[in-house]
């Protein structure tokens, strides 16, 4: 790989490093500055068993939008499954740091069972309390996970305290839950029982829980045992006062609890009051007073400190829309319905798309041979949609950041002093040039212009300067100035979290190239707007290029390098090294690279690490390479430290060491590389040079599978079915391979499409297996011919296709001995083609020869009955013997034994001179008699491996011993 970002073929992302490279070698303590502040955000709503709840997700997603605007590191979850909090709790788990700030906000169903609580996924389908324990997730692990980081402050939110939902479960909930029960072997009167306990046991309000020994609080939206409103508006009373109480600066968390608690009470008329518990000894601010700027924007302080994956969905939704609303473009409102098809500007978008002769309907949204996902809140509900859009211009001026400084209006009507009583937090406003401080007084012109200009390292929000004009005999006059400071559409969807120069923490290349589209629209606008801002340009051709548009790439590309911009050198100089656009020009591509370098770009120090590798245009030096590696980890970069990595892992110019390629891989993984998660996670699955630990892999992959990597979900899938460091669930298998084969994972659409055809309870779905199996044999998915073809032989989910069957086994035989075997047997078989003996013979063989004992067996009763090979007993015999070989199949060792049973000692002998031949001993014709020459080759055969002559026993057992030693395996 290239080097400057890696490129994902499987499309996905992730997480953070503090931790640089050389400080991660030594043992150093977390480079200085701003601790981290990271919150894990879930709402559940789309309940489809227990009564759905209407505000949860939408709760959810107004904290997640508040927290990011507060400069956290935001991982939101809404409508979740509990493989998936999960998930998303092990990405949280990597997120968080020595110092970090860390919060957790849950809303939705929760319920307290012997004094601990428990957070309802939207999946919960629970028949007994054991059942619901294990289908739901205990609070507390998302407070020891926070506690056990350390973390400098633990913050938890709970919005769960609402009804007993197992109260009053649907009708078609209770039946749905009493099926899945009674199709995994429980009784009616067992599943009956068992809600009664359930409803019973539970418990509606939350139960007290600790945080630990640090400096913690926990906030319920009630007292524990009681139990919350869920509210009549779009959020809950909790919510909404929490949500308008982060918004205020300066607001100290102890005052902000309180001014919660009153703002819950007056809004259910005294019925709720929340509740805290903390062992808070510091102060805490949300959005910090003017002179504290810890709200820099999480993943800007080294390299690649970024997790890499898009800003809550809200943020996203109304970036994007302001970007694009007031254009004529059909390819922007395209992309925002098939990026954004929940939106709340859907609608409007659809419209314009009409307006301009497109058609919305036939934008391509999902893939409807995959099972549909819960939804419950969504974007485009007309409230949902009202409330976003009253935040889309909620102050007269808008500036997006890093575009320089805007005029956003005028002072005072008339001439004066006037005395600046506070000054923006996140930017700086100015009059004539001059920057206008807090508690400063200056005079002012009548209607002097305001310019703002917005300071890097923010996520955005709004901000104001308040002034007083000082006049005649000692009156003042009220002046203040709003504004809001925003992140671009193009940085949030194209920013390159390996460009110094950016604005925001940036996008990883997997978010870009399933959003290039989107991408590309809304980083022309900006361009457009504003054309002197080289950044734009180079996030442009970034784009252009994830597109494989690659002329438009070369032409920003080389703009912006025209322009001094070092990022986008290291872009052009990877153009050059892979002949896109351009002639391929390794010289060429190494200048820039150093010129890249020279400024101060990580990236390039990759770059030139792989030319050195791979011996492009220099000669091949491993260890020069690896020196380039190093100094890029050491300056935070992760794709570095993922190389360092591998070069340990595979002994690359270092002697192999798996254990340094761990610590290497950890650094990474955590500052969210995402080959680096998943190289970790078979290290630790494989045993690659270190103990197996299941755990560890687990954590890993759920991880990657976190933020979406497609094959991380398959592989954590392929976990739970298995049962590997996790309970078997094969509900919680199918809906990982959902979720990965909806971005595109091959892999999954078979491993889907298997467990639909299964017997297994709750599936045996055929029909639904069908076009899963179709798309991984139409995309070559080793195992996904022989998969299919077992439908048409049994004419499963399909019309009975017998010569089907036989040309998708054949089709995978060459690579699968197992495949070679079902088209023996397909070829064998005359249930709806004539049989082809002769043709299931060479499958048979095939497959034997392949290691499938099996085969040998039905290839033995071939040789017996004399069906498409020359009737042979002896061969039938030897067969039988292949298929009985010591530490192979049992069951195939029992058939084998059985099918010999009838044969002649005699019969036994000659075919144990047979194997003798083939083992090279000489023995003569073979004449089934045990004669010198048979004791003599039988003698030498077991010395050569060590073992005594077994003398005169020649049995069947001896043959199966003599088989396991035949080095040509089979005739």
């Amino acid at each position: 790989m290239p080097g400057a970002e890696q490129r994902w073929p499987a499309r996905a992302a992730l997480l953070l490093v503090l931790i640089a490279a050389a400080g991660l070698a030594r043992g150093q303590e977390t480079p200085s500055g701003p601790p981290p502040r990271v919150a894990m955000v879930v709402g559940n709503s789309a309940y489809q068993n227990v009564p759905a709840l209407p505000n949860p997700a939408g709760d959810a997603e107004l904290v997640a939008e508040k927290l990011w605007e507060s400069g956290f590191e935001v991982i939101e979850t809404v409508d979740a499954d509990r493989e998936t909090m999960l998930a998303d709790l092990a990405t949280f788990r990597s997120r968080l740091r020595e110092g970090s700030e860390a919060l957790f906000f849950y809303a939705g169903h929760g319920v307290q069972i012997g004094g601990r609580n428990y957070l309802l996924p939207v999946s919960v389908a629970p028949s007994s309390v054991e059942d619901l324990k294990a289908q739901a997730i205990d609070a507390q692990l998302f407070l020891d996970v926070m506690a056990q980081s350390g973390a400098r402050l633990t913050l938890v939110l709970l919005d769960a305290c609402r009804n007993n939902p197992f109260l009053d479960i649907p009708s078609d909930g209770a039946e749905a839950i009493a099926t899945r029960a009674l199709s995994i072997g429980a009784s009616r009167a067992a599943v009956e029982r068992g809600l009664r306990d359930l409803a019973a046991a539970s418990r509606g309000g939350l139960a007290e829980m600790s945080a630990g020994r640090g400096e913690a609080l926990i906030s319920f939206a009630t007292a524990p045992g009681q139990v919350a409103f869920d509210g009549r508006g779009r959020h809950s009373p909790y919510t909404s006062a929490l949500a308008g109480s982060i918004d205020e600066p300066g607001l100290e968390l102890v005052d902000l609890f309180r001014r919660v608690r009153g703002a819950v009470r007056e809004a259910t008329g005294g019925q709720q009051i929340a509740w805290t518990a903390s062992t808070l000894e510091s102060r805490f601010y949300f959005k910090p007073p003017a002179d504290d700027l810890r709200s820099a924007t999480t993943g800007m302080s080294t390299g690649s400190d970024t997790l890499g994956a898009l800003p809550p969905r809200r943020v996203v939704d109304r970036t994007f829309w302001r970007a694009i609303r007031d254009t004529d473009r059909l390819d922007a409102f395209t992309a925002y319905v098939r990026t954004m098809p929940d939106g709340a500007f859907v609608a409007e978008a659809k419209e314009k798309i009409r307006s301009l002769g497109g058609d919305p309907e036939a934008i391509p949204v999902s893939d409807l041979s995959l099972p549909e996902r819960p939804r419950g809140f969504v974007l485009a509900d007309p409230a949902a949609q009202a409330d976003l859009a009253a935040t889309l211009d909620r102050a007269p001026a808008s500036v997006p950041i890093g575009t320089g400084a805007a005029r956003i209006g005028a002072a005072a009507g008339r001439a004066g002093w006037v005395h600046v009583a506070a000054a923006p937090r996140l930017g700086a406003v100015s009059a004539g040039g001059t920057r206008l401080e807090a508690g400063s007084v200056r005079w002012m012109e009548a209607d002097q212009p305001l310019d703002y200009l917005p300071g890097i390292g923010s996520n955005g929000g709004l901000d104001s300067l308040r002034a007083e004009a000082l006049r005649e005999g000692g009156t003042t006059e009220p002046l203040e100035a709003a504004v809001e400071t925003y992140v671009d559409a193009c940085d949030m969807l194209a920013g390159n979290p390996y460009d110094s120069q950016r604005v925001t923490a940036g996008t990883r290349q997997f978010i870009l190239d399933r959003n290039h589209d989107a991408a590309i629209a809304v980083c022309e606008i900006a361009v457009a707007r504003h054309p002197e801002v080289v950044r734009f340009w180079a996030e442009l051709a970034r784009s252009y290029r994830a597109a494989g548009r690659y002329e438009e790439a070369l032409h920003w590309q080389q703009k912006a390098v025209d322009a001094g911009y070092a990022s986008a050198m290291v872009y052009l100089g990877q153009m050059f090294l892979d002949g896109q656009a351009v002639p391929q020009d390794f010289d060429r591509a190494r200048e820039l690279f150093e010129a890249a370098d020279a400024r101060g770009e990580t990236a390039a120090l990759t770059a030139l690490a792989w030319i050195h590798r791979a011996g492009v245009g220099v000669p091949e030096d491993p260890a020069r390479a690896l020196d380039f590696y190093r100094q890029g980890a050491a300056r935070g970069n992760d794709w570095a430290m993922t190389n360092i990595g591998e070069f340990y892992q595979k002994g690359l110019s270092v002697a192999r060491d798996p254990a340094e390629a761990v610590r290497w891989y950890t650094a990474a993984a955590k500052s969210g590389e995402l080959t680096a998660q998943t190289r970790l996670a078979r290290m630790y699955q494989t045993g690659d040079g270190i103990a197996v630990d299941e755990a560890q892999a687990r954590f890993w992959f759920e991880t990657a599978a976190g933020r979406g990597v497609p094959n991380a979900l398959t592989r954590l899938g392929l976990m739970y079915e298995q049962g590997q460091g996790v309970d078997r669930d094969l509900e919680a298998a199918a809906r990982l391979y959902g979720r990965a084969a909806a971005e595109g994972d091959a892999e999954a659409w078979l491993r889907l499409g298997r467990l639909e055809a299964s017997d297994a309870p709750l599936f045996d779905r055929p029909e639904r297996a069908l076009p899963l199996l179709e798309k991984a044999l139409a995309a070559q998915v080793p195992g996904a011919a022989r998969e299919l073809g077992r439908l048409y032989e049994t004419g499963r989910g399909v019309t009975k296709d017998l010569a089907r069957a036989r040309a998708l086994y054949v089709q995978e035989a060459g690579a699968n001995p197992w495949a070679a075997r079902d088209a023996g047997r397909a070829f064998a078989s005359d249930e709806g083609a004539p049989a082809d003996p002769a043709q299931a013979a060479r499958w048979y063989r095939a497959a034997a020869e392949g290691g499938v004992p099996w085969a040998a067996l039905d290839l033995g009763r071939l040789y017996e009955t004399g069906r498409g090979v020359p009737q042979d007993r002896t061969e039938a015999l030897v067969l039988y013997a292949a298929a009985a070989r010591p530490g192979g199949d049992a069951r195939a060792a029992d058939a084998a034994r059985r099918a010999a049973a009838g044969y002649s000692a005699e019969e036994t002998i000659r075919a144990a001179q047979l194997l003798l031949g083939r083992l090279g001993a000489e023995v003569g014709a073979p004449d089934g008699r045990i004669g010198p020459a048979t004791r003599d080759a039988l003698a030498r055969v077991f010395a050569a491996q060590g073992r005594a002559a077994p003398g005169t026993r020649i049995d069947f057992d001896l043959l199966a011993e003599l088989s396991a030693m035949d080095e040509e395996r089979l005739p």
